[in-house]
């Protein structure tokens, strides 16, 4: 039905996907890391919040405003930090898996002008065919 050079990139295009579709157990805990210590920056900024208001109530001037300030903005620097470094582990996936989308669909385009004579589902059925010969369903 369907040549072979297009059935091997469609296994090459499978086997790719499976592979990233594994290490997302790795984004998923750097996202739960993440997650983790934004609550503890939640608490963090309670925690501020509640020495602010002691502050007014107590007059000795133990913390100006400006203390409070700086300690706030430094808990947001480190919530950017860590948003940026999820940000930036998770982007080289993201862009792995739209490139193999836009295979997936180059190849789909190559198989329909070549073989304009098959119906979708003779493709489809085809390809799947091979992924399970292949192992890789």
């Amino acid at each position: 039905m369907v040549d072979e050079i297009y059935l091997q990139n469609a296994v090459r295009i499978r086997r790719t996907y499976l592979k990233l579709s594994n290490n997302m157990e790795l984004y998923q805990k750097k996202a739960q890391e993440v997650s983790d210590k934004l609550e503890a920056t939640i608490s963090k900024i309670d925690d501020l919040q509640h020495q602010v208001e002691e502050s007014r109530n107590d007059k000795s001037g133990k913390k100006d405003s400006n203390q409070f300030l700086m300690e706030l903005v430094k808990i947001l620097n480190e919530v950017e930090e860590d948003g940026k470094a999820l940000e930036s582990s998770v982007d080289p996936l993201n862009k792995e898996i739209e490139k193999l989308a836009l295979e997936e669909q180059e190849l789909y385009r190559q198989i329909k002008e070549k073989h304009f004579d098959l119906t979708d589902e003779q493709i489809v059925t085809s390809v799947q065919n091979r992924l399970i010969k292949e192992n890789l369903q």
